[in-house]
């Protein structure tokens, strides 16, 4: 390498690195026998409340809180998309969703072509397998395929260890169901947890249904952490703790109203703490924005195999070494459909967002559309509301917040925070608005800043083939169609209800 003005300091960067880790050259290993193993635990539906990370439900997660004092903290890591079949897809394939075909929509397939991560690891000699919810909902056969991308299903983590061949690396995916809906309602009470430890977001009414439903999400919460110390119990009485790339991150936002399938911060922002024992410093923070695409990419790296040319992600090597680098200027995220909830069957909520350090910025392309899904038809009770998904605004997860914000005597308010029709633009200022609660996209003081953001935003898409900017009449993600589980379909003639 010839050392010249411009590539000095990145040079003189590695040589430290080269210093202080001397086994490592960023990620890569210094033999094919000492590749490391990777453990990703994925929660499903877990979001941090707003734009802060920070903690309003005074969680008890323990293990949670190991990993982080033994690893590196993202607080501005993202989804691609607040769904989870789209999420879990961009998660697999390192692309942005709306690369993903029939991917990009809830209960959709991804096709055979795209590679995905853990079947690159596993070509290179990798034992890949998974356990309860991989990447879901969606259809298989329709994508040409004949196991779950995630892999080989098991029962859990010790059958997979135990079919592991010798000496041979893995790629397991923890893929708890915890803290989906439906929970065991008024279970976070009934074990001691007090409902004024929390605080409500303001997007939401504070009453005592909604503080216990959110207790409810916190109890689950726990017993997820619960769960992932005995995954790295099992590490460590294997000896395999100190070469094992631990990843412990949430697929999309809470299942509450404005928040999962939202691009409002509840929606798409996420916790994500890597460790690496003995590999990177722990007990470290990056505020560098992050997309959880870049996930497959640093997997790959640290394994020694080649990131296919399709990727958008990035390696986060730089970042788990130095948390104060930058790594992305922004972020990009992506809504289609997710329940089938409108008058006319296939339609979604199409919208793209961008994340600065400063700004949320969303483009919504059908603002004439519900956003959260149709609104009901017929009167119908609370009960109604909290048990079946198709009475109202389907798009929300059922439960006795989202009947509250419906039913309630300030229902005007947070119901139209949760499922009124959006303008085509919003803007809102990270800083000082950490839950998204003032568009600023019409204020003439911010003008120059939306059309800069719209500007960005419209020329990453239009540069990665976004069919919404390179074809926007055809409407082509409404066409796709979804592979529902027996009882989650649209109901017949749903549209007369």
């Amino acid at each position: 390498m010839t050392i010249n003005r411009r590539n000095a300091p990145a040079y003189a960067f590695a040589l430290l690195l080269s210093i202080s880790f001397p086994n490592l050259n960023l990620l890569a290993q210094d033999s094919e026998a000492n590749r490391p193993n990777i453990l990703l635990i994925l929660a499903d539906d877990w979001g941090w409340l707003g734009a802060d990370a920070v903690d309003p439900l005074n969680l008890d997660m323990p293990n949670l809180e190991m990993l982080a004092r033994e690893g590196v903290s993202f607080t501005n890591a993202y989804v691609a998309s607040p769904s989870c079949t789209t999420s879990r897809g961009a998660l697999l394939s390192g692309q942005w969703p709306w690369r993903l075909k029939e991917g990009a929509v809830l209960q959709g397939s991804l096709p055979k072509d795209i590679p995905i991560y853990t079947e690159l690891l596993e070509d290179s000699g990798y034992h890949v397998g998974y356990t309860r919810k991989g990447w879901a909902p969606g259809g298989l056969e329709p994508a040409g395929r004949t196991r779950n991308p995630a892999g080989d299903s098991y029962e859990d983590f010790d059958a997979f260890l135990e079919d592991r061949p010798d000496d041979e690396p893995f790629a397991f995916w923890f893929g708890t169901t915890d803290p989906h809906r439906p929970y065991d309602k008024g279970l976070g009470v009934r074990s001691g947890i007090d409902p004024n430890d929390i605080e409500v977001p303001p997007y939401l009414p504070d009453n005592a249904e909604v503080r216990s439903d959110i207790v409810d999400y916190r109890f689950e919460l726990e017993r997820l952490d619960r769960e992932v110390g005995e995954l790295i119990n099992r590490l460590a009485d294997d000896g395999e703790l100190d070469n094992t790339i631990v990843v412990m991150t949430g697929d999309n936002g809470m299942p509450f109203p404005r928040a999962k399938a939202t691009l409002y911060h509840a929606g798409w922002h996420v916790p994500l703490v890597i460790m690496w024992k003995g590999r990177i410093v722990g007990n470290q923070t990056s505020h560098a924005l992050v997309s959880l695409i870049d996930l497959p990419a640093t997997f790959l790296e640290a394994a020694g195999v080649d990131r296919p040319e399709q990727m958008n992600g990035r390696s986060l090597s730089t970042v788990l070494h130095n948390p104060d680098a930058s790594h992305r200027s922004y972020v990009l995220g992506a809504t289609e459909r997710h329940m089938d909830g409108r008058t006319v069957k296939g339609q979604g909520y199409p919208a793209r967002a961008i994340r600065t350090d400063n700004y949320l910025y969303i483009h919504n392309f059908r603002p004439d559309r519900w956003p959260a899904g149709d609104p009901q038809r017929r009167p119908v009770d609370e009960m109604i509301i909290e048990s079946d998904i198709w009475a109202a605004y389907a798009d929300i997860d059922t439960g006795p917040t989202k009947a509250a914000v419906i039913v309630s005597s300030e229902r005007n308010y947070f119901l139209e925070l949760a499922t009124g029709k959006r303008p085509s633009h919003e803007l809102y200022d990270v800083v000082n608005d950490p839950y998204d609660m003032i568009n600023l996209a019409f204020d003439p003081d911010y003008a120059e800043i939306v059309l800069d953001l719209e500007r960005v935003l419209q020329d990453d898409l239009r540069a990665t083939g976004d069919p919404r900017v390179l074809q926007p009449l055809e409407d082509v993600f409404d066409r796709y169609p979804s592979h529902a589980d027996s009882g989650f379909g649209r109901p017949e003639n749903w549209e007369e209800r």
